[in-house]
């Protein structure tokens, strides 16, 4: 990643790229919040992103991480009846990842702009489409600490779905041991009471400003 995506990605919360797999031209760049002059970049990236059956795509590098939301158009002449775009958020990688909650709202807001100008590759459209969505970031700034609360939660509740299949596991294959029994449960607790943490912090007036 160049210096110059580097300063801009620590002075803002994302840079925006909407690219869709041309039929006939294959993956293209229709739109990025600042000027990418490297075409090789932009074009492996929506390859790896749209070469997915998954809505939601991360992709990790060094200093940063996409994170793409695949959004797929109606187009009668297109083959298949539609057309597949990505809208792809580059971020820095200190930056916990956009929630799914927040990606369907910034879905919305990207069906709103209309079928025919999104079709048309109205390049107006994009440009208004990203200030809506930095807006939306930059005013709203509970959602920054929401996103870092919603991951750690994911990873508690993993961990304790974890050791519930491990206990499964074990028991299928015979009885569990009253001390590794103790040792799963407080385990788990732990995350439980780790959670019920973020909870009472997300509603926490500093979590909330």
């Amino acid at each position: 990643m160049s210096e110059k995506y580097k300063q801009w990605l620590d002075k803002n919360q994302f840079l925006l790229i909407i690219g869709k797999y041309d039929q006939i031209l294959g993956p293209r760049s229709l739109y990025s919040s600042i000027d990418i002059k490297d075409e090789n970049f932009i074009r492996d990236l929506l390859r790896d992103a749209l070469n997915t059956t998954n809505k939601y795509v991360y992709l990790e590098y060094n200093k940063f991480y996409s994170q793409v939301c695949k959004i797929n158009v109606d187009d009668p002449s297109a083959r298949g009846g539609k057309q597949s775009y990505a809208l792809i958020f580059l971020r820095d990688a200190q930056l916990p990842v956009i929630s799914t909650f927040i990606f369907q709202r910034i879905e919305e807001l990207f069906e709103m702009i209309g079928k025919d100008r999104i079709l048309a590759d109205d390049d107006d459209a994009f440009k208004d489409f990203f200030i809506k969505i930095h807006s939306m970031f930059m005013t709203k700034e509970y959602l920054m600490p929401l996103e870092s609360l919603n991951v750690k939660m994911r990873s508690e509740v993993s961990t304790i779905l974890g050791f519930c299949d491990l206990i499964i596991e074990q028991k299928t294959k015979g009885p569990i041991s009253d001390g590794d029994l103790m040792k799963y449960l407080k385990m788990m607790r732990e995350s439980a009471k780790e959670i019920e943490n973020i909870l009472d912090n997300m509603f926490s007036p500093d979590e909330m400003k």
